[in-house]
């Protein structure tokens, strides 16, 4: 009994090892220290659509793309020097996947005091980080809503109360009552228009999501939006180039497209330079690596951007404080861009105009 012991102890060790192998999610290989996949679980084969005989004794690197397989080399070789596990993150496409973030942690095996291989497991923890970036951005526009309520709301209420009790020192028919009246009209009015803006932008986080995206053909709601506005734009003397691919699509919500270039057209007519002709290029590449970007460019006065810094997009962010507006439009696109999984940068030149450029999967 003594003897057989630890050789059924062995076996129930081995037959434990061999179904966590086989029915694990995540990705596990075993490999050699020159990088050779000497073993690999369904996991790893389903990911990379191919069968253990196509993947076994190849290189691990050639399922990775050349950007990081510098950081695999380094972290199999720690592994292999320190006998420790190794642990790190990556942001990469396996085989022919798409890019996904990865848990990724090599553990060596040891015999004898010697390192003779490493086991590697990757686990997909893409959920986890969106998640993580979405509470991230939640956080950021919750810091942003309390700056709106204590400056945006505060600074109207405060001044409404102060003119209601201004009000009740004077009388009716008098010249100055009138002229309180009228400033406490006008700021109830900016208090009704930022509480507007509040559940225009809440209602938008609310509805994300909730209507399934589709293929929109790009060029159909460019159309519809440069001739929506043709009037303005000839009334400006202006001009639209629109340089988009035959065919080329974008998924997403059609409405939430359309609100975005009527916001940056428009802004473009308004706020276009009166010493020349308006001239607005939009134009759409398309990148298999890098996705599709959408650049929508004119000519008008732009901004200082370096003065500007980071805060572009910001809620009731105004350059052109001659020029009448609330500074909610880009805020909107930004926000409408963000849903769709993109993002959207801007670069600008006082004089000169502003360029947008919308980079979506």
């Amino acid at each position: 009994m003594d003897a057989t012991f630890p050789i059924a102890a062995i076996a129930a060790k081995k037959v434990r090892f061999q179904s966590l192998f086989e029915n694990s999610p995540e990705l596990i290989i075993y490999q050699n220290e020159a990088g050779t996949i000497l073993d690999a679980n369904p996991a790893f084969l389903s990911l990379v659509e191919q069968s253990k005989q196509q993947v076994l004794y190849r290189n691990y690197h050639e399922f990775l793309p050349p950007e990081v397989q510098e950081l695999f080399r380094q972290k199999l070789r720690e592994a292999f020097a320190t006998g420790q596990p190794v642990r790190f993150g990556m942001f990469a496409a396996q085989g022919h996947s798409a890019p996904r973030h990865w848990d990724v942690v090599k553990v060596p095996l040891v015999e004898n005091s010697q390192v003779v291989g490493v086991h590697m497991l990757a686990r997909d923890i893409t959920e986890k980080v969106k998640s993580q970036e979405e509470m991230f951005r939640q956080n950021r526009d919750l810091q942003q809503f309390t700056c709106i309520v204590s400056h945006n709301l505060r600074a109207p209420l405060s001044n409404a109360l102060g003119l209601v009790e201004l009000l009740g020192t004077e009388e009716s028919d008098s010249a100055y009552f009138q002229e309180t009246h009228a400033h406490l009209q006008g700021n109830l009015q900016h208090l009704d228009q930022v509480l507007r803006d509040m559940n225009t932008i809440l209602a938008l986080r609310d509805q994300q999501g909730l209507n399934a995206p589709e293929a929109v053909l790009l060029a159909d709601v460019v159309q519809q939006v440069v001739q929506g506005l043709q009037n303005l734009v000839a009334q400006a003397g202006g001009t639209n180039e629109v340089h988009i691919p035959e065919g080329f699509l974008v998924h997403t919500n059609r409405a939430y497209l359309h609100s975005i270039f009527f916001s940056l057209l428009s802004n473009a007519i308004k706020y276009r330079a009166e010493e020349r002709p308006l001239h607005v290029v939009i134009t759409a590449t398309e990148n298999p690596a890098a996705g599709k970007t959408i650049v929508v460019a004119d000519n008008g006065l732009g901004f200082d951007q370096e003065r500007a810094g980071a805060n572009v997009f910001q809620l009731y962010r105004r350059f052109h404080p001659h020029h009448a507006g609330r500074g909610v439009e880009l805020y909107l696109v930004k926000s409408h861009i963000e849903s769709m999984g993109g993002r959207i940068e801007v670069r600008s030149q006082v004089d000169e105009g502003t360029r947008f450029f919308i980079y979506l999967p």
